[in-house]
């Protein structure tokens, strides 16, 4: 099955920055942002950093001081809140550009969602699948026209910028922070995409010219301002819960999944005949399935006890508060393992009632 994805706008989405940024050392990012992003990996999202950096083309600097500050961004989110990045796209180029090899209209200069198709074909992303967050009316465009679900970072109570008179399209939310939005793809990831609405003509502003923040327009939503340690760990654990729950029964409900099950423990009865091995049955064999997924809980519960119990010089309070939201995590797949174990014993003792003594 095709992956899913958050697409992320870099400037005032992660890291703060007022103009064109090209120094590594003056990276900021914004409050909860980092345990915004480390929340939508664990709910299995990629994150995919798509942006505009025409100080590129503007001559202010280069592609490498890009790299640099895109590096040190993840460095930052990794080491305050252990978040992953899976990549960054970042499209150089202008049409109005003073470095000539820049100037070109570029399918991944946002409004266009090249950045994002791009991603796509990298990664086999289901872009109806995934969201696009920018506090920029263009990152909303780009994410609309590949039919992702949009979020754009603003005032909710600011009216629309006045602009040119081509309608544009409006987010299916608007809201404060990154942590806000993650509140709300973790509320929405399973209901139907809304189709997008234009704005009024008049109500818009230029998109793809600028690079400073602009204002946000209106929205189908409005989301009123909450705190900026992204959503709450009972609202990520019953996420991630009905998501396992769901694969587990769409896995075991599938028919070829049966019939391989059927044809196995077939060929385990005939191989008794010849190996004097002891009696095969259905229950024996969802006994190990379940074992092995057990087994699978168990590490995962490990490894995130790790994390939580890694002491690390230098964290900040987010940090701390998302390793909280990871032991619950653990404490899930504890629980999990703990009942699926009871399952196994259950299914075992079935089976050695009805073998033959």
């Amino acid at each position: 099955m095709p992956d899913k994805a958050v697409f992320l706008d870099r400037d005032n989405t992660i890291i703060a920055n007022d103009g064109y940024l090209g120094d590594p050392t003056k990276v900021r990012l914004l409050p909860g942002a980092g345990a915004a992003i480390a929340s939508l990996r664990r709910l299995g999202y990629r994150i995919i950093v798509a942006s505009n950096q025409s100080g590129v083309a503007r001559g202010m600097f280069d592609e490498a001081a890009v790299e640099a500050v895109n590096q040190e961004m993840i460095r930052q989110l990794r080491e305050q809140a252990a978040a992953h990045v899976d990549a960054s796209y970042y499209c150089p180029y202008h049409p109005e550009a003073v470095v000539p090899e820049y100037k070109v209209d570029h399918e991944w200069r946002k409004p266009k969602p090249g950045m994002l198709k791009a991603a796509a074909a990298d990664f086999d992303l289901d872009l109806t699948r995934c969201w696009m967050i920018g506090d920029m009316l263009r990152d909303i465009a780009a994410g609309a026209a590949v039919h992702c679900r949009t979020i754009l970072l603003g005032d909710p109570e600011m009216p629309p910028a006045a602009g040119n008179n081509e309608p544009i399209i409006t987010p299916n939310f608007v809201v404060r922070s990154l942590a806000d939005a993650a509140r709300i793809i973790v509320r929405e990831q399973n209901s139907p995409l809304a189709d997008p609405v234009p704005l009024p003509v008049g109500a818009s502003e230029r998109m793809a010219d600028i690079d400073e923040p602009g204002a946000a327009p209106a929205a189908q939503e409005m989301v009123s301002p909450a705190s900026v340690n992204g959503p709450s760990a009972e609202e990520i654990a019953s996420a991630i819960a009905e998501r396992l729950r769901g694969e587990i029964n769409q896995a075991l409900s599938t028919p070829a999944l049966k019939t391989a099950i059927e044809d196995l423990s077939h060929q385990l009865q005939n191989s008794r005949r010849h190996h004097d091995m002891a009696e095969f049955s259905m229950s024996l064999m969802l006994a190990v399935l379940l074992q092995g997924i057990v087994i699978l809980l168990l590490g995962l519960s490990i490894w995130d006890l790790v994390s939580y119990f890694q002491i690390v010089a230098g964290k900040d309070t987010l940090y701390w508060l998302d390793q909280i939201q990871t032991l619950l995590w653990s404490t899930q797949w504890l629980t999990m393992g703990a009942l699926l174990q009871g399952m196994v014993v259950a299914l075992y003792l079935r089976h050695r009632a009805k073998s033959p003594t």
